[in-house]
């Protein structure tokens, strides 16, 4: 019996002194990390500073094990260096899709600097699961509303706050690395017009790469000009010389130009929403309007709905006048003040 007594005794000390080992940025390995960590770490070239500056690997493995508690795994995904997340997402299946739990989970500014720095062979492992599942669950009529298209998962939500220069870098890994233009094209919606312009040029894509590219957008091509009049005149250089793509785009010409007097008309009316200090706002917006064919002004109230400008109570509210329909609502003087401009 003093003999057991005299073993608890020693090993008392080392257990406790485990527990409370600290990393390179003084935080307990028991304890959450806290936001800064990862700047910290970057600052300090961590990697010159032995194999225990960050624990955030042995933090990811206990809340597997069920030791650590969800902030601790939570955090140590969301401020681990990337080569530590890449380094535990190949040590296992359950691993990687640990790492792959919590960027679904957590928030675009949450993983934003954790995509910037994520290698494109993990990131594009990540992506192409959560494609994979999404589409088993849009199979089985599990997703619904906006969430028809993966982009608009919540899933892949940090996608949409990535600077366009990442978003290439990730397009050219799919087109070169793995040959894969259908999933490589599923992001070009994602950039401004300006950067698909250059495209080509800022990643130093041959012609056949960029064609192979924009051909992943296999029946969307031929929607894609109407979301990006700019790139028409492009997209019909870069396919001169197929017949059965050049035709079609050909005959778009009437619906790109239409789109296009749609922005420039979108684009007036934001400018008579900035003066949103003015009491007839509705009222001003409703005469630009009227300039307006009837389709082209329900249009135009449908863009502006879409990109949270204007409100769905002011969009019907609009659209009812441009029907003829106003005498179901009430009057503008009545009505507050709630255009944003974006």
């Amino acid at each position: 019996m003093p003999r057991i007594c005299v073993i608890a005794v020693i090993l008392f000390p080392e257990n406790k002194r485990q527990q409370e080992r600290t990393c390179l940025a003084g935080v307990s390995e028991s304890k959450p990390c806290p936001g800064n960590c990862r700047d910290f770490y970057r600052e300090s070239n961590w990697n010159d500073s032995g194999e225990q500056a960050c624990f955030a690997f042995e933090k990811l493995e206990k809340f597997l094990e069920g030791v650590s508690s969800f902030s601790v795994g939570a955090t140590a995904f969301q401020q681990a260096p990337a080569d530590i997340l890449e380094n535990f997402s190949t040590r296992s299946e359950i691993g990687f899709d640990l790492v792959r739990y919590f960027l679904s989970i957590s928030s675009p500014d949450q993983v934003m600097s954790t995509i910037l720095e994520m290698d494109d062979s993990l990131l594009y492992r990540i992506v192409k699961e959560d494609f994979k599942i999404f589409q088993k669950l849009r199979k089985e009529k599990k997703v619904f509303g906006t969430e028809t298209n993966f982009l608009d998962s919540k899933a892949a939500q940090f996608w949409n706050g990535l600077p366009p220069e990442r978003i290439s870098k990730f397009i050219l890994f799919c087109l070169r690395t793995k040959k894969d233009n259908i999933f490589a094209a599923r992001f070009l919606g994602l950039m401004p017009i300006e950067t698909l312009l250059m495209l080509g040029e800022s990643l130093g894509l041959k012609r056949e790469e960029e064609i192979e590219l924009y051909r992943g957008l296999e029946d969307s091509l031929y929607e894609f000009p109407i979301r990006f009049p700019a790139i028409y005149p492009h997209l019909l250089e870069l396919f001169s010389e197929d017949p059965e793509i050049n035709i079609i785009l050909s005959t778009m010409e009437g619906l790109v130009e239409r789109k296009e007097s749609l922005l420039r008309a979108r684009e007036e009316v934001l400018k008579i929403i900035e003066e949103a200090h003015k009491k007839n706002s509705h009222q001003e917006v409703l005469n630009y309007l009227n300039t307006l064919d009837k389709d082209a002004a329900l249009e135009i109230l449908g863009m502006l709905e879409e990109q949270n400008h204007i409100g769905f109570s002011e969009k019907s509210l609009l659209s009812a006048y441009i029907k003829g329909e106003e005498s179901d609502f009430i009057t503008f003087g009545k009505r507050p003040q709630v255009f944003r401009v974006k």
